[in-house]
């Protein structure tokens, strides 16, 4: 019935149908009063029918506005209802979430699969709880099932640092592990200590470092390991062992594992700014020079991370700036002199590098000639040619500790490791006895 037809039939319609017209929009309560056909009762049904009817709506509207589903169930019970812009504005609402966040999900999907690094387990954990993705999206963006089932359950190896010594005892060959912050020094060094122990090889000496030394190399025992934080400044960590493969002779090492900050004091150094830095500083560069100083014969291993690229960071200076103030250092002290037996770079994450494994050696040294590292390889190549390192050549190590999700969980590839072990095996000489054994008697 149309609105002339209501309004010519006022009278012989109940208040049950008029209402359901005027909720419906066709007519409206004062047009039916003038018709002058409506009589009070029918009138004060109406009003009673509308007042049940918007306590009903916004009872419907206060239940069902906080869902998509909610406020489009309102729109169709109640299509002239006191709440519908609200409603279609919410539903606009959803729309533009859902819409960014399938964006958001896709970013998380593609960057999965192109750089699973790129995210922390904080970051997925909170996606997943969020709904943004699911588990079966990890699993379809190439993440392994036993790598997820420890995103819940990440503690970071709390490592026991130990006391410094002042001097490198006599009867070890001195390994040198320099980097930047982050460049992957201890992660290297746990995955070395590890296989190792795997290989029946390693044999830690009792002292200061041997706590920190064993719960390193426990980081790998499990099959889905979790990596270290970067050292802290104060760390230079002398770590005395014993490699001894079969029925060989053994090799006695002492690795000196210096923290990352150790390059802000050869910056300072090389801009007579000495004296800028801390207590801490300053006593960890006194010790690195007692250490290199001594009369034991000495390897120098050079970590550079290739995920870093050569950028600059928040002082303003790049890796290269740091290696290269390093460098100077070294050849302005000639601490290579004498006693140092091999020098190497070892180029870290070597994973990431866009070309297959036999080709990466050839890619890192092309790597380093196009970052702007030439001037610091050119330098060590100069210290090895001075001193007959090397056989005069500089070589260069990519490094990889396997697979790495979400910057902290890693399933271990000993392949480089087993090769930083072959290295030493190589270039430490053979000892009568270990020199555990000499400190035993």
């Amino acid at each position: 019935m149309d609105k002339p037809q209501i309004l010519s039939n006022v009278e012989n319609l109940t208040a049950e149908q008029l209402y359901g017209y005027i909720s419906r929009g066709t007519v409206n309560l004062e047009e039916l009063r003038q018709t002058e056909r409506l009589d009070n009762a029918k009138r004060k049904a109406i009003i009673a029918l509308s007042s049940k009817y918007e306590e009903e709506d916004e009872n419907t509207w206060n239940t069902g506005k906080y869902t998509e589903s909610g406020c489009r169930a309102y729109l169709e019970k109640y299509p002239n209802g006191i709440h519908v812009k609200e409603a279609r504005d919410e539903i606009d609402h959803f729309n533009k979430m859902r819409r960014e966040a399938d964006v958001l999900k896709r970013r998380v999907i593609d960057g999965l699969r192109s750089k699973p690094n790129s995210f922390t387990p904080g970051m997925l954990q909170k996606y997943l709880k969020e709904g943004t993705i699911k588990r079966a999206d990890l699993e379809d963006s190439g993440i392994p099932s036993n790598i997820i089932d420890r995103l819940d359950n990440i503690v970071s190896p709390k490592l026991q640092l130990g006391k410094v010594p002042e001097f490198i005892p006599d009867g070890f060959t001195e390994v040198y592990f320099w980097g930047i912050p982050g460049s992957g020094k201890t992660c290297a060094l746990a995955a070395i200590l590890n296989t190792s122990e795997r290989s029946g090889y390693l044999e830690i000496a009792e002292g200061p470092g041997f706590d920190y030394m064993t719960k390193l190399k426990n980081i790998f025992v499990n099959t889905v390991a979790i990596l270290p934080p970067p050292s802290p400044v104060e760390t230079t960590q002398y770590l005395p062992f014993v490699l001894k493969k079969g029925k060989d002779k053994p090799r006695s090492v002492a690795l000196i594992e210096l923290s990352g900050e150790i390059f802000e004091c050869f910056v300072h150094k090389s801009a007579d700014q000495l004296g800028n830095l801390s207590d801490t500083h300053r006593s960890t560069f006194d010790s690195l020079i007692n250490f290199l100083n001594g009369s034991n014969r000495k390897i120098h291993f050079f970590f550079i991370d290739y995920e870093k690229e050569n950028l600059v960071d928040a002082n303003g200076y790049r890796q290269s700036d740091y290696l290269q103030a390093a460098a100077t250092f070294f050849k302005n002290n000639d601490i290579f002199r004498k006693k140092t037996d091999a020098i190497y770079i070892v180029l870290t994450k070597s994973d990431l590098m866009p070309c297959a494994e036999e080709d990466r050696v050839a890619y890192a040294k092309e790597y380093l000639k196009r970052n702007d590292f030439i001037a610091f390889t050119n330098s060590l190549k100069e210290r090895c040619r001075q001193h007959s390192i090397n056989g005069g050549k500089l070589t260069v190590e990519p490094f990889s500790l396997g697979k790495v999700y979400f910057q902290q969980l890693c399933s271990l590839d000993r392949t480089a490791s087993s090769k930083i072990i072959d290295i030493l095996l190589d270039r430490i000489p053979p000892n009568g006895k270990s020199i555990l054994d000499i400190f035993n008697q």
